[in-house]
């Protein structure tokens, strides 16, 4: 119940903060890119409304992950907040668990109606429905769920700020994988494709989690392919979980 009450409070806190309100700006920018593209994209409307749609989307989450994310623990400390909760019947560990619910309650709100509103003009300009469109939404919040546990974890080791450049250079590398495996330099040098190919047992390899092609052009990935990349999403997530429990219980406040 402790770890229910903190998310709770997490979750009220940070939507009394109005954070959500980026769904609106966010939502003004879509019906703008929807007007634009009926005007100008000749019967293509839906697929580039529903490219820059899910593009923005992912980025609204990551961004929300990453900058909440990065003062989730960070903050209670400067307040100190954490020693009064600490010194009551509630572990580290379950006001850790705690707060990363909340956050992971907002995130999902945000990803949730902005892909409400990105469909709704999907559908207005002529789109149909695709089962991977509801895979896309899926990992889009697994991805901001990633990027939130990553940061939170250097979070506990360092200070926000760095905690959020090593955060964002492992999301950009992480994206950079299929594109560089497209490149001459990758086909030619076998360090370079060494590296690239175990980059993903070392860090998160985060373009495993984007789907978006295949939701735009070729409208079908096998099951197979769906499942062993939410499972190795889970993985990394479970992964940074765990190193983040073990820094709390060991870490000295002061």
């Amino acid at each position: 119940m402790n770890i229910y009450y903190v998310a709770k409070q997490t979750f009220q806190e940070i939507y009394q903060s109005k954070i959500l309100i980026n769904i609106l700006f966010l939502g003004i920018f879509l019906l703008l890119i929807t007007f634009v593209v009926s005007e100008f994209s000749y019967g293509v409307g839906h697929k580039v409304t529903l490219d820059i749609g899910l593009g923005a989307l992912s980025l609204s989450a990551a961004t929300i992950a990453l900058f909440l994310g990065s003062t989730l623990i960070q903050k209670e400390i400067a307040n100190r907040t954490l020693y009064m909760v600490i010194s009551r019947p509630v572990s580290r560990n379950s006001f850790l668990t705690g707060k990363m619910l909340g956050l992971s309650g907002i995130l999902f709100i945000n990803v949730l109606t902005l892909f409400i509103i990105l469909y709704v003009f999907y559908s207005l300009l002529g789109g149909t429905f695709n089962y991977l469109i509801p895979w896309s939404l899926f990992y889009i919040y697994l991805e901001s769920l990633l990027v939130m546990f990553i940061v939170v974890f250097f979070s506990l080791i360092s200070n926000s700020i760095i905690a959020i450049f090593i955060t964002l250079t492992l999301f950009v590398s992480g994206h950079a994988m299929e594109t560089v495996k497209e490149t001459a330099a990758y086909r030619l040098s076998t360090f370079l494709k060494n590296f690239v190919d175990n980059y993903s047992m070392v860090a998160p390899d985060f373009s495993k989690l984007n789907i978006k092609p295949y939701v735009l052009y070729e409208r079908f990935l096998d099951q197979s392919t769906l499942y062993s990349a939410m499972f190795y999403g889970l993985f990394w997530i479970i992964l940074f979980l765990l190193l983040s429990s073990f820094v709390m219980s060991k870490k000295e406040f002061s």
